[in-house]
């Protein structure tokens, strides 16, 4: 089953008022929002990966984030647009834990790249800036907010980009966009908008990175904990969306 081929199954699980028509070309961005058909069991998502290779290694993946949902929250008139976790309660310590786990995981990842990669580069420098994080902190309710705004306006310490943009390079280079799970890139994203935990779910598609397949994971357990991440050159603080 080629991209289109895919993209059209996927498309018709909808039924007819999502069907494109015969000559039209199915894009990412048709499928943005694809994952919350399912919400809140995930009953019929297995269906999804059915028809391409490796299948059940996104299924695994995806299960996680409606086991997170709250059934209650979709009773009433509004029902969440985006997979919001948070009802569960992380102690400090947890979080903290996994913080750590994310550095080294990270770490573990850039530590692979080749020499004469392509990515060898800014993998490098990501390595760098991960070195010179010493210290994890928890901030109290509202407080990453205010952290954010003042990297924003240039009041506080500088903030690191490097390990963002190794990452999204890198991964990038390990894409292979014609491949049929390609087109389901924007209905990853729009699960939380969040590029990394878009990453972590469609990580068995990155080409010979499957040795770290789990670096990323901690990081998805901050999301389903209902935390966001703010580095710095010294600091990774961790605190509540």
């Amino acid at each position: 089953m080629d991209q289109q081929e895919y993209g059209r199954y996927l498309l018709a699980m909808g039924g007819e008022e999502f069907e494109p028509a015969v000559d039209e070309q199915v894009e990412a961005d048709h499928l943005y929002g694809f994952f919350q058909w399912f919400m809140p069991s995930g009953e019929g998502v297995d269906r999804v990966f059915e028809p391409i290779p490796g299948g059940e290694r996104f299924l695994d993946r995806i299960r996680p984030i409606y086991e997170m949902l709250n059934p209650g929250d979709f009773t009433g008139e509004y029902v969440p647009g985006y997979f919001n976790g948070g009802h569960e309660i992380a102690p400090e310590e947890t979080l903290r834990k996994l913080g750590q786990e994310l550095i080294e995981g990270l770490k573990s990842l850039f530590s692979i790249v080749p020499e004469d990669d392509e990515s060898a580069d800014i993998a490098q420098e990501a390595l760098q800036d991960l070195a010179c994080v010493k210290e994890v902190v928890v901030l109290p309710q509202g407080e990453l907010g205010k952290l954010e705004q003042r990297a924003i306006q240039g009041t506080d310490e500088e903030d690191s980009e490097a390990v963002y943009e190794a990452l999204g390079d890198l991964l990038s280079s390990r894409s292979d966009y014609d491949e049929a799970i390609e087109i389901l890139s924007e209905a990853y994203y729009s699960i939380a908008c969040d590029y990394w935990v878009a990453y972590y779910l469609q990580w068995p598609r990155y080409e010979g990175l499957q040795e770290v397949e789990n670096c990323l994971y901690p990081y998805f357990e901050l999301y389903r904990y209902g935390y966001n991440l703010h580095w710095t050159k010294t600091t990774l603080f961790i605190g509540k969306r």
